[in-house]
């Protein structure tokens, strides 16, 4: 992918949801896995696991058994691999911590280790979707995935297909979303 800056990942990333055929070299999942790894996480817990599914027929049993319903997910047959972004939760800091505050410390730690996934993914010139519509029942049982271990989102990847159609991206203003001192003051 030549010398991709940080700000063109980010503006290269994408949800896709239209996949080719091919499959994904083993040792590129390994390295877009292993940049979760250095994600920020509350007292440094790391609470990410990750399931890397290639199987075809398990990823075929999430796609018909896990997805769809209300939200209707049928691009995701094309995706060559799913992989389950799962939270071994902290007894100290995500239990009693985030109780105590009622913040959900796994979610954001997941949330930032999900960010490095998808961005390295862009990196290496493969899309992806994060997906937080799914079944977890069905994915605990397919994947034989303990009760202990919190699934927290699905996400698709593989190389985009050509057929992809892709409405240009809409984001707000700046403006709309900075303030300086306090909320609704521009930041001028």
């Amino acid at each position: 992918m030549g010398n991709l800056t940080l700000d063109k990942v980010i503006r290269r990333r994408k949800s896709v949801r239209m996949y080719q055929g091919r499959e994904i070299d083993k040792e590129i999942l390994k390295m877009i896995i292993e940049s979760s790894r250095f994600a920020p996480s509350a007292c440094n817990t790391q609470p990410w696991r990750f399931v890397v599914v290639t199987d075809r027929e398990k990823v075929n049993m999430i796609f018909e058994k896990s997805l769809g319903g209300i939200v209707s997910n049928y691009w995701a047959r094309t995706a060559p691999v799913f992989i389950v972004a799962c939270a071994k939760k902290s007894v100290l800091v995500h239990k009693i911590g985030a109780g105590l505050r009622n913040i959900p410390y796994h979610f954001l730690d997941m949330g930032a280790a999900i960010e490095h996934l998808l961005l390295k993914a862009a990196e290496l010139g493969l899309g992806t979707c994060w997906i937080g519509w799914f079944d977890k029942k069905v994915i605990r049982k397919i994947l034989h995935i303990p009760k202990s271990i919190d699934i927290v989102s699905l996400i698709s990847i593989g190389y985009e297909s050509r057929k992809s159609e892709q409405k240009p991206r809409q984001r707000l203003e700046l403006d709309e979303i900075l303030f300086l001192n306090q909320y609704g003051e521009p930041f001028e």
